[in-house]
């Protein structure tokens, strides 16, 4: 039987608790003072309700990205190498996505997670200002940040979250998910009139939601 890698984490919660995620992750959360032999024997215990979590996942999910040379990394639908260099991390589109040789897996992860960041803000602001333009509306904020469910997000101050994992999606659906927030900005729900601003700009944005419903859920794995 295949060993388990269970990754452990210490938490502010006063219980234990144990996530299966959908790339094959594994993660118990316990408190700091949280007895090392009682830990032991709960996994123990979990041991049948991981291993059976783990069998349904789908073949086809992609494993969690280290940033090590020879792994691939979608950007905006594109597959690239990873390739080490020297001076620089930076990502180009006629060649490779470059990272620096950090000493740590978890400085290295970091470090392109900043990068992708940057490849992200720089694509999705000139379309903000166009929606804004179109819309006649104000975004208050953009926050790009990973998420492990949602693509995006609107509070009520107009402030929207963009889920770094769009930076792997194919130009449309980016451009999907910053209108289907930008429209929250005047629309805090999903009403008929919401959908109506939707396809006031985009006609074929169902397109979108297909391929989001289909095949998105397995790009969010690459960073989280």
């Amino acid at each position: 039987m295949k060993p388990i890698n269970i990754e452990r984490k210490v938490s502010k919660g006063r219980n234990l608790s144990l996530t299966v995620y959908h790339n094959g992750r594994v993660v118990l959360k316990h408190p700091s003072s949280y007895p090392k032999h009682q830990i032991d024997n709960f996994l123990n215990e979990k041991i049948d309700w991981i291993q059976d979590k783990l069998k349904k996942i789908p073949k086809d999910i992609p494993n969690k990205l280290n940033f090590e040379p020879g792994e691939t990394i979608p950007i905006f639908g594109e597959m690239f190498s990873i390739s080490l260099n020297e001076k620089e991390s930076f990502w180009d589109p006629n060649q490779a996505f470059f990272i620096q040789p950090f000493k740590t897996e978890l400085k290295r992860q970091k470090n392109a997670k900043l990068i992708l960041k940057s490849i992200l803000l720089k694509k999705i602001t000139p379309i903000i200002e166009k929606y804004e333009s179109n819309l006649k509306t104000k975004v208050t904020k953009v926050s790009i940040k990973p998420m492990r469910s949602l693509w995006g997000s609107c509070n009520f101050k107009n402030a929207i979250s963009i889920n770094l994992s769009l930076v792997h999606c194919p130009n449309f659906v980016v451009e999907y998910i910053v209108l289907h927030e930008i429209a929250h900005t005047l629309q805090h729900n999903h009403s008929k009139k919401f959908w109506d601003i939707i396809k006031s700009q985009d006609p074929n944005y169902k397109l979108a939601e297909k391929w989001l419903k289909e095949t998105g859920k397995k790009y969010i794995h690459y960073l989280n």
